[in-house]
């Protein structure tokens, strides 16, 4: 979990240091305290409050001018997504960190919800960038820097556990074994936090073999699997797609004695002609995602 400390939460509400002190005090703020009295800050913690102050927006987007991102803030403010689309995909491909970040965080801050940011603006980045991979204006090494540093950023969001109110449930985000990219996991695995779950995210190459033990230990309510089908990893899906389609009749029948919510999410989905649908849950984005769980 990154925790920011209070020189960086000041600078970004553009207040002194002994100003943020009195907030977190008279709860204007929220924070969380280390044993020696340190405080210590996530983003849902400045996103909470920019939702409770409404007039602080103007000191959010001056803290993005002066890092030089006034139009990212103009596009987030007039919600055009288009243009958070475009320079998502851009800025990543010159992995440009600090600008995947501010859009990423700072959407999230001004209040989009964490499925509109993935629908909306990854998800269309992600497609952009795979069109500029087949018509060859971009190598493989640099899709797969993009997809790596927007990885990065959905991961920051992940900054409690769980980020909602805790719903007493448990869940395992999963790839496929010759499913490479995080990306799909990472989103997901956001997803399910801000609904309310204690999330376990085994990431990509994992090696399946029984999950039942995982299950029974850490009391797993729903399992969520996410097949990619961009070119970065269709080539290892195809490749394999007998395997993976066993791996997955093999799961259901496993796991249907443990009652849980068994759920397969990716475009990948399309490439499985024999997936039971009717014991377990589909989604193709992640506003269908926050619906079903």
């Amino acid at each position: 979990m990154k925790y920011l400390n209070s020189k960086e939460v000041a600078n970004i509400l553009g207040i002194n240091i002994s100003t943020l002190k009195r907030w977190t005090d008279n709860g204007t703020i929220k924070c969380k305290k280390t044993p020696g009295g340190h405080r210590k800050f996530t983003m849902q913690h400045i996103r909470e409050y920019y939702k409770n102050n409404k007039q602080s927006g103007k000191n959010f987007g001056a803290v993005l001018d002066t890092i030089e991102h006034k139009e990212i803030y103009k596009f987030i403010k007039n919600n055009d997504f288009d243009n958070l689309t475009q320079r998502l995909a851009k800025t990543s491909i010159l992995s440009d960190d600090h600008s995947v970040n501010t859009i990423i965080r700072s959407s999230y801050m001004s209040g989009y919800p964490v499925a509109d940011i993935f629908d909306k603006i990854i998800e269309p980045a992600s497609d952009i960038v795979e069109s500029w991979l087949h018509s060859k204006s971009i190598s493989h090494i640099e899709e797969y820097i993009s997809r790596k540093l927007i990885t990065r950023g959905v991961e920051t969001l992940n900054e409690d556990n769980p980020n909602g109110v805790y719903n007493g449930k448990a869940a395992l985000c999963i790839n496929f074994e010759d499913d490479l990219p995080d990306l799909g996991n990472a989103m997901s695995e956001v997803v399910l936090r801000h609904c309310g779950y204690n999330v376990f995210n085994s990431g990509s190459h994992a090696e399946l073999g029984s999950l039942n033990n995982i299950i029974v230990k850490e009391k797993i309510d729903t399992l969520v699997f996410y097949l990619c089908d961009r070119q970065c990893c269709r080539a290892t899906a195809l490749n394999n797609l007998k395997k993976t389609g066993n791996q997955v009749n093999e799961i259901v029948n496993n796991l249907q004695a443990y009652g849980i919510d068994i759920i397969f999410g990716g475009e990948g989905l399309k490439h499985l002609d024999k997936l039971p649908r009717k014991l377990v849950k589909t989604f193709n984005s992640y506003n269908e995602l926050h619906s079903i769980v």
